[in-house]
């Protein structure tokens, strides 16, 4: 094996003499296993481990002292301008660096236990300094969990706030705050509240709702299954007759879902807009036509606000986020204060790109979430009737 590498040059980086020595201790350990085939297992072990501590050393060695030297050259003056490092780190790391690197360069014969704590004691100083970088630069840090199954769940850290539902009883009104890293459990109980309220009155209790949406541009190791899938939107529309949109901060991902499933959607000027849209992009030919629909969805960066009000993506743009908020509060009220039964057919004529954006995702039913049981006795059967989208 190790001849084998030798030959195809994959230590061609490492120093002459060390590539002697392990060809030599290669070939020495070929011989010896053909003069002896009948040794013991015991024996074979012993070859074997002195072979392979003996590539470990010369591997071991010249993989610690690249790494030190790609290390220094990444936290060249120049180079490090374009990294948000800290002085404090910067000197951190060049300090621990140079010390590992000279350390191996002044201890050719060190075993691999040696290196191998020298490596971790390197890594114990460089490790939480590149953890701290990357968080900087928008990364998340948490733990990554594999199922038996082959699926992967992420556990952050730090915990997402988690989304709020207010309900105004006087104007039948749902007031939904929320942003793109909400938990799968919290959307699910929102749903689950609105479906039991609507169920309970005979002319439903909640008529409208308003769904302001915090863009932040979180990870996409933070995004349940309930937004990804457009699951949300699916059931919160089956809850209420219509949907005013408010959305604030940086709009990509997951985010467009939320926005393209309000039937009336409203802005803060301040709004960033991110290309391509990939969220159940089958309704954006209803918003902006085909052509322009197929630049959306191809194109890669930003779009502003201004252009996305003459495009009729937004109804309203407000100069800040209150103002945007308490716009949809009133566009709200006005929708509420009308039939039900009138307000959504009325609803589904002006806003028809919105059933299209949630007939594209409920066309797979494994992105359908069925409320659960409700707590006034309603069978899950009664239920699921309520939460069905029309």
């Amino acid at each position: 094996y190790y001849l084998g590498m030798l030959e195809d040059g994959d230590f061609s980086a490492v120093a002459a003499v060390d590539r002697d020595r392990l060809r030599n201790g290669a070939k020495q350990t070929s011989r010896w296993l053909g003069q002896n085939r009948t040794a013991t297992t015991a024996e074979l072990e012993t070859q074997r481990k002195e072979l392979t501590d003996l590539a470990g050393q010369i591997i071991g060695r010249y993989g610690i002292a690249q790494k030190c030297k790609e290390m220094l050259e990444s936290l060249d003056p120049e180079r490090a301008r374009s990294r948000s490092l800290e002085a404090s780190e910067t000197e951190k790391l060049q300090q621990v660096a140079a010390d590992t690197l000279k350390w191996v360069q002044g201890n050719e014969d060190a075993d691999c236990e040696s290196l191998l704590a020298r490596h971790r004691e390197m890594e114990s100083v460089v490790n939480p300094v590149l953890a701290d970088e990357a968080v900087r630069n928008g990364a998340v840090t948490g733990k990554l969990y594999i199922r038996k199954d082959g699926t992967q769940h992420f556990e952050p850290d730090a915990k997402p706030p988690p989304p709020r539902l207010l309900l105004d009883r006087e104007r039948n009104i749902a007031v939904i705050e929320l942003d793109e890293a909400a938990s799968d459990e919290d959307l699910k109980n929102i749903i689950d509240t609105l479906a039991v309220l609507t169920a309970k009155a005979a002319k439903g209790e909640i008529n409208a709702a308003v769904l302001n949406v915090k863009g932040t541009g979180a990870s996409p190791m933070l995004i349940g299954h309930m937004l990804r899938s457009g699951a949300f939107i699916v059931g919160l529309r089956s809850c209420v007759s219509a949907i005013v949109g408010c959305v604030t901060g940086r709009v990509v991902g997951p985010a467009w879902a939320l926005l393209l499933g309000a039937d009336y959607r409203i802005a803060s000027s301040e709004v960033e807009l991110h290309l391509p849209i990939t969220t159940a992009p089958q309704c954006l030919h209803h918003i902006v036509g085909p052509a322009v629909a197929t630049h959306l969805c191809m194109d890669a960066g930003t779009m502003s606000v201004t252009d996305a009000l003459g495009l009729g993506i937004f109804h309203e743009v407000h100069p800040s986020a209150d103002q945007a908020s308490k716009a949809a509060f009133e566009m709200a009220s006005r929708i509420a204060g009308f039939a039900r039964n009138s307000t959504r057919l009325t609803m589904m004529a002006l806003a028809r790109d919105a059933d299209e954006f949630v007939n594209s995702i409920k066309d797979n039913p494994k992105y359908l979430y069925i409320p659960r049981e409700s707590l006034d006795g309603h069978s899950q059967k009664e239920v699921r009737a309520v939460a069905t989208v029309r």
